[in-house]
């Protein structure tokens, strides 16, 4: 995470409470307990939202430990959360016991590797009340060198030393030092619990704090010292620091209201990825460092797909990391993996085919969305950003060839990794799509430099010929793919991305869009990412397999279906994810489409994607496109159910820009002069 200097807030906060813009009230959320947690940059950890004083897992790369547990419990009994309430780095809870009120607060304090729960005790008898508090502690620890998808297992084992109030577990890895206020604990090692009694005086309020930190052999606990002798001033640091991040982030990324005050809980909730997923680690080869995920250590690797699809939003938030992590990528091969690793920089995993679509991607929209033509001379591995998405815009093909469709083979399989064994490989019309878009971008990026390859553009129209010659069925009004030397057809959302990109005709589009329908693909909560009538559908496959969707697949369609001018189903499919500003703290890789749930047996909870969302408003609903000379075009749509809309403060291309939307039509305001227009009549400048 980049330094914050702690202070006063941004004036931002005066309009909107940039403490509680994130925060979610536990009587919302539908986040199991095993997905449920905080983080700081340097640290994450779950919390167990069932009872007042439990935490466990201890990610703070490089450094783990997956099995780590301190469960609170008072007169022997862990004490349910009657109600809690969620920031991205605290987590507040309430409880009571025999007569005493409980509330406490687990903070992860700024900068630090380390995690504080605060309990205040208050007897509300009319007696004094002598309490037991038993604190169960136990965990292992490694180094770990390698962080990808699933949480690391670290869990080697520690010797314990014990003096007082302080318990160190340590082994050749490192150290965690735990620590607390509360008088006369016992250690028993054989149980791994503290014990001790404290009289709480009858209408008497008493704060106690426990601390812990974990890091390498060289920690001593000072940290666990300083903020055991100040703990109000760490929890004050710790609140102020993210009241700066999200001042900073709104700084950047425009604010947005709506009549329909759903819009702003999907909007918002949609970006708090960017707090949750960013890095701080010395030890990581970028500062900071972008993970596809993020909180309780799940997915902390970058893969390719996920850093790709908010292409459009991305740099507009942190564009220098926008800029680091591509070129990151572009070290390794991205034709043999799909994510580079943090700690190392290497690639991991199989080969996924839509990895060259998306790094010409990221590159054509850091460089329209900054002007910053010169990213393509800088040198990666010794050849040039151009050279690079050059080669990637023609992996598969040779210009000196006909034109043919990519058959992906049996690895075609890793696109979607369908569970059940129904096929999905060969030639597969989606990723082969995806190929036009990537020699339309190749091509305006050659014109840019002043080396139109026109052979580019001719390409992009035979393969979308070849595409609907080859693979449409007018009579299925889909498209077939191809392996084996057969036909077969998976109805995917995925084809629903595609739309008003140009790669469609009129026909195509229409035939694709007669299956958006609840009988297929909608859900009363969603779009499912198979047809409900495909064979194939499986509703615990929920990502790409049936049950419901691909986090960044719902905004993205709805993103396509504005831009197209298919306003109705637009309104309609977003309407009916909503929900998911209202009911998660963050997004994780999938949401159900048939009921309000999600994937919780994915590590990735909070998913970097997920800021597509927003993305979305800013250029789907709100029809912002840039052009190569700089010129900026608005064209909003006002959805059906919120008739008023607003975005302010959209900074792109050195312009700050406002835009008011209602039925009767909108207002662009650009360095104070305002623009007015009727819905539908497109206002460049």
């Amino acid at each position: 995470m980049a330094s914050v200097v702690l202070g006063q807030p941004h004036a931002y906060a005066q309009t909107y409470d940039p403490l509680e813009l994130f925060a979610l009230d536990g009587k919302r959320n539908i986040m199991a307990e095993e997905n449920f947690g905080i983080i700081n940059g340097k640290i994450t950890t779950r919390v167990h939202h069932s009872d007042i004083g439990t935490i466990s897992g201890l990610f703070a790369p490089p450094y783990a430990s997956s099995d780590f547990l301190l469960e609170t419990r008072l007169f022997g009994e862990k004490v349910p959360a009657s109600s809690y309430r969620w920031y991205p780095f605290e987590v507040q809870r309430e409880g009571d016991i025999n007569g005493i009120s409980v509330q406490t607060l687990t903070v992860l304090p700024y900068g630090n590797r380390a995690a504080l729960i605060a309990m205040t005790f208050r007897n509300q008898t009319e007696e004094d009340i002598l309490m037991p508090i038993q604190f169960h502690v136990q965990g292992g620890l490694d180094h770990v060198g390698r962080w990808e998808f699933h949480r690391p297992t670290a869990e080697g084992k520690t010797t314990n030393l014990s003096e007082a109030s302080r318990l160190v577990k340590s082994n050749a890895s490192g150290r965690m030092v735990i620590a607390t206020d509360i008088p006369g604990l016992d250690w028993f090692e054989l149980g791994s619990r503290w014990d001790t009694k404290i009289t709480v005086p009858t209408g008497r309020d008493m704060t106690f704090h426990i601390v812990v930190e974990i890091g390498g052999p060289e920690i001593t606990g000072e940290a666990v010292s300083a903020i055991l002798k100040k703990p109000a001033l760490a929890i004050h640091q710790a609140k102020v620091a993210h009241i700066q991040q999200v001042g900073d982030m709104f700084e950047k990324l425009p604010r947005f209201s709506a009549s329909d005050k759903r819009l702003e809980d999907y909007y918002y909730r949609s970006l708090v990825t960017l707090l949750t997923n960013k890095w701080d680690v010395p030890e990581f080869i970028l500062q900071p460092y972008y993970g596809s995920g993020g909180v309780i250590g799940g997915c902390v690797g970058n893969y390719l797909w996920e850093f790709g699809l908010p292409a459009q939003i991305f740099p507009l938030y942190d564009s220098q990391a926008s800029a680091s992590h591509i070129k990151q990528f572009l070290k390794v091969d991205m034709t043999k993996h799909y994510l580079f690793e943090p700690m190392t920089g290497q690639g991991g995993g199989v080969w996924y085919q839509v990895n060259q679509d998306k790094i010409v991607e990221l590159i054509y929209y850091y460089i329209l969305h900054t002007g910053d033509v010169a990213f393509l001379d800088e040198v990666v591995e010794g050849r040039t950003v151009y050279d690079h998405m050059l080669q990637n815009a023609l992996f598969g093909d040779e210009l000196n060839k006909k034109i043919t469709l990519v058959d992906y083979g049996h690895d075609g399989e890793n696109h979607l990794e369908l569970r059940r064994g129904y096929p999905y490989r060969g030639v597969m019309p989606d990723v082969n799509a995806l190929r036009y878009l990537t020699y339309i971008r190749a091509y305006e990026l050659t014109k840019l430099i002043g080396k139109p390859m026109e052979p580019l553009l001719t390409r992009a129209e035979a393969l979308k010929d070849l595409l609907k010659r080859e693979l449409w069925s007018e009579k299925d009004k889909w498209f077939y793919f191809r392996y084996d030397g057969k036909k077969d057809i998976r109805y995917t959302n995925f084809m629903y991305t595609l739309i008003g990109t140009g790669v469609f005709d009129e026909e195509v589009e229409q035939g694709l869009l007669s299956h958006l329908n609840e009988q297929e693909f909608l859900g009363d909560y969603g779009i499912h990412s198979i047809s409900k009538l495909d064979p194939a559908y499986d509703q615990v496959d929920i990502d790409h397999g049936g049950g419901g969707s691909y986090v960044a697949f719902p905004p993205l369609i709805c993103q396509r279906l504005y831009n197209a001018g298919f306003t109705e189903e637009a309104d309609d499919l977003l309407s009916r994810h909503l929900w998911w500003g209202e009911r998660m703290p963050y997004w994780g890789d999938s949401k159900v489409a048939n009921y309000m749930g999600y994937r919780e047996d994915s590590p990735l909870q909070s998913d970097f994607d997920a800021c597509t969302g927003a993305q979305t408003f800013i250029f789907g609903l709100f029809g912002v496109k840039v052009g190569w000379d700089g010129s900026i075009t608005v064209n909003p749509t006002v959805p059906s159910f919120s008739p008023e809309i607003r975005l302010e403060g959209l900074k792109i291309r050195g312009k700050e820009i406002a835009i008011e939307a209602n039925m009767q039509g909108y207002t662009v305001t650009v360095e104070g002069k305002t623009f007015t227009a009727a819905l539908g009549n497109p206002i460049t400048f």
